[in-house]
Protein backbone atom coordinates (compact mmCIF):
# COMPACT_ATOMS: atom_id res chain seq x y z
CA UNK A 1 0.00 0.00 0.00
CA UNK A 2 2.79 2.32 0.74
CA UNK A 3 4.28 1.63 -2.58
CA UNK A 4 0.88 2.64 -4.46
CA UNK A 5 1.28 6.02 -2.28
CA UNK A 6 4.26 7.11 -3.37
CA UNK A 7 3.62 5.88 -6.95
CA UNK A 8 0.36 7.64 -7.06
CA UNK A 9 2.39 11.28 -5.66
CA UNK A 10 5.17 10.92 -7.85
CA UNK A 11 3.08 10.63 -10.66
CA UNK A 12 1.01 13.03 -9.69
CA UNK A 13 4.51 15.63 -9.17
CA UNK A 14 5.03 14.58 -12.84
CA UNK A 15 2.19 15.62 -13.65
CA UNK A 16 2.34 19.07 -12.52
CA UNK A 17 5.85 19.99 -13.21
CA UNK A 18 4.54 19.58 -16.69
CA UNK A 19 1.36 21.90 -16.62
CA UNK A 20 4.26 25.08 -15.97
CA UNK A 21 2.40 27.53 -18.06
CA UNK A 22 4.26 31.05 -17.48
CA UNK A 23 7.57 31.41 -18.76
CA UNK A 24 10.10 34.22 -18.29
CA UNK A 25 9.31 37.31 -20.90
CA UNK A 26 11.59 36.11 -23.99
CA UNK A 27 13.48 39.15 -25.61
CA UNK A 28 14.01 39.46 -28.98
CA UNK A 29 16.41 41.66 -29.50
CA UNK A 30 18.76 41.98 -32.75
CA UNK A 31 17.17 39.25 -34.24
CA UNK A 32 18.73 39.03 -38.08
CA UNK A 33 15.87 39.72 -40.61
CA UNK A 34 16.18 36.88 -43.77
CA UNK A 35 18.07 37.83 -46.98
CA UNK A 36 17.77 36.25 -50.67
CA UNK A 37 21.22 36.37 -52.17
CA UNK A 38 23.04 39.60 -52.89
CA UNK A 39 19.44 41.35 -52.63
CA UNK A 40 19.22 43.52 -49.90
CA UNK A 41 16.26 44.61 -48.59
CA UNK A 42 15.10 48.17 -47.55
CA UNK A 43 13.37 49.21 -44.35
CA UNK A 44 10.44 49.86 -46.40
CA UNK A 45 11.20 46.03 -47.61
CA UNK A 46 10.73 45.21 -44.08
CA UNK A 47 7.83 46.82 -42.99
CA UNK A 48 6.21 45.26 -46.26
CA UNK A 49 7.56 41.79 -44.82
CA UNK A 50 6.31 42.24 -41.68
CA UNK A 51 2.40 43.88 -42.19
CA UNK A 52 1.82 40.80 -44.79
CA UNK A 53 3.45 37.88 -42.16
CA UNK A 54 1.70 39.41 -39.41
CA UNK A 55 -1.71 39.41 -41.19
CA UNK A 56 -1.17 36.01 -42.63
CA UNK A 57 -1.37 34.30 -39.00
CA UNK A 58 -4.10 37.10 -38.05
CA UNK A 59 -1.75 39.48 -36.33
CA UNK A 60 -2.95 43.61 -36.72
CA UNK A 61 -0.98 45.67 -37.06
CA UNK A 62 -0.31 49.71 -37.42
CA UNK A 63 2.38 51.63 -38.44
CA UNK A 64 3.66 53.70 -35.64
CA UNK A 65 6.68 55.60 -37.31
CA UNK A 66 8.90 54.34 -39.96
CA UNK A 67 10.92 51.56 -38.32
CA UNK A 68 7.98 50.67 -35.76
CA UNK A 69 4.89 48.84 -36.50
CA UNK A 70 2.50 48.10 -33.57
CA UNK A 71 1.21 44.41 -33.73
CA UNK A 72 -1.99 42.87 -32.15
CA UNK A 73 -3.43 39.32 -32.10
CA UNK A 74 -6.63 38.46 -30.62
CA UNK A 75 -7.40 34.31 -29.92
CA UNK A 76 -10.24 33.89 -28.18
CA UNK A 77 -9.88 35.60 -24.57
CA UNK A 78 -7.05 36.44 -24.75
CA UNK A 79 -4.88 39.87 -26.66
CA UNK A 80 -1.01 40.35 -26.91
CA UNK A 81 0.45 43.67 -28.15
CA UNK A 82 4.05 43.67 -29.38
CA UNK A 83 6.04 46.79 -30.74
CA UNK A 84 8.31 45.89 -33.78
CA UNK A 85 11.20 48.32 -34.12
CA UNK A 86 13.02 47.20 -37.49
CA UNK A 87 15.87 48.44 -39.99
CA UNK A 88 17.13 47.06 -43.09
CA UNK A 89 18.79 44.32 -41.39
CA UNK A 90 17.15 43.54 -37.95
CA UNK A 91 14.01 43.59 -35.53
CA UNK A 92 13.64 43.90 -31.79
CA UNK A 93 10.03 42.87 -30.66
CA UNK A 94 9.53 44.64 -27.45
CA UNK A 95 5.82 43.46 -25.57
CA UNK A 96 3.95 45.97 -24.43
CA UNK A 97 0.33 44.71 -22.88
CA UNK A 98 -1.70 41.53 -22.72
CA UNK A 99 -5.14 40.32 -21.32
CA UNK A 100 -5.57 37.31 -20.03
CA UNK A 101 -1.50 35.89 -20.68
CA UNK A 102 -0.65 35.73 -17.05
CA UNK A 103 1.79 38.66 -17.27
CA UNK A 104 3.53 39.71 -13.80
CA UNK A 105 6.45 42.07 -14.86
CA UNK A 106 9.04 39.31 -15.10
CA UNK A 107 6.44 36.30 -16.42
CA UNK A 108 4.12 35.32 -19.50
CA UNK A 109 2.01 32.43 -20.31
CA UNK A 110 4.13 30.14 -22.37
CA UNK A 111 2.01 31.01 -25.62
CA UNK A 112 3.68 33.86 -25.79
CA UNK A 113 7.20 32.42 -27.23
CA UNK A 114 5.36 30.75 -29.83
CA UNK A 115 3.52 33.36 -30.93
CA UNK A 116 6.05 35.73 -31.58
CA UNK A 117 8.52 32.84 -32.96
CA UNK A 118 5.79 32.25 -35.50
CA UNK A 119 5.91 35.83 -36.53
CA UNK A 120 9.43 36.21 -36.78
CA UNK A 121 9.55 32.98 -38.82
CA UNK A 122 6.74 33.93 -41.25
CA UNK A 123 8.42 37.51 -41.71
CA UNK A 124 11.76 35.75 -42.72
CA UNK A 125 9.35 33.75 -45.39
CA UNK A 126 7.66 37.09 -46.38
CA UNK A 127 11.21 38.74 -46.83
CA UNK A 128 12.93 36.29 -48.95
CA UNK A 129 9.58 35.89 -51.32
CA UNK A 130 9.07 39.20 -51.75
Amino acid sequence: MKKFYVVVISALLIVLAGCKSTIPVPQYVDQPVAQYGKEVSTSKDIERSIVRAAASLGWKTKVKSEGEILATLDIRKHQLVILIKHDDKNLTVNYQSSVNLKYDGKKIHRQYANWVTNLLRAIDVQNVTK
